[in-house]
């Protein structure tokens, strides 16, 4: 087998993997369990208070919010996908902005607010993903709107 072969049977496998959507149904079935998943959290912590229970509902929402994120239109055309490629864009950029500046505006509030040493956390996996798949999301939603 030569380089060349090799190289053309990644190409297409990475082209398969590039175009693999969900099917529309799935847009739908991710809404569901966004808006299930959120109730379940508001439940939980008024209620419950199941820390179990708080990490599936919170892990559950990113589910929802991945399901939505991926699954396709109901005309898929090249301006939906232009459309999408960008909403990835912002979102990845805007979140990794986000990202780096919470420890510096976490440390300026505690140092104001506080007059004890100020706390410099960074931001958890979690917050990262729902960042990014919800400002995926909705700004797709708001192109999409835009472009009508």
């Amino acid at each position: 087998m030569t380089l060349k072969s090799v190289l053309e049977c990644e190409r297409k496998s990475l082209g398969k993997m590039k175009k693999y959507q969900l099917p529309n149904q799935f847009k739908k079935i991710g809404l569901v369990l966004l808006i299930v998943a959120f109730i379940s959290l508001f439940i939980n912590r008024f209620t419950i208070n199941d820390l179990e229970f708080r990490y599936i509902s919170k892990y559950g929402m990113l589910v929802g919010l991945l399901l939505m994120s991926i699954s396709k239109e109901k005309i898929e055309d090249e301006l939906v996908s232009n459309l999408r490629m960008q909403s990835y864009t912002f979102a990845f950029i805007f979140g990794v902005i986000i990202t780096l500046t919470n420890p510096f505006f976490s440390y300026i509030v505690d140092f104001f607010i506080k007059s004890t040493k100020p706390n410099t956390n960074g931001v958890g996996d979690w917050q990262i993903l729902w960042l990014l798949l919800s400002i995926q999301v909705f700004y797709f939603e708001f192109l999409k709107r835009m472009h009508k």
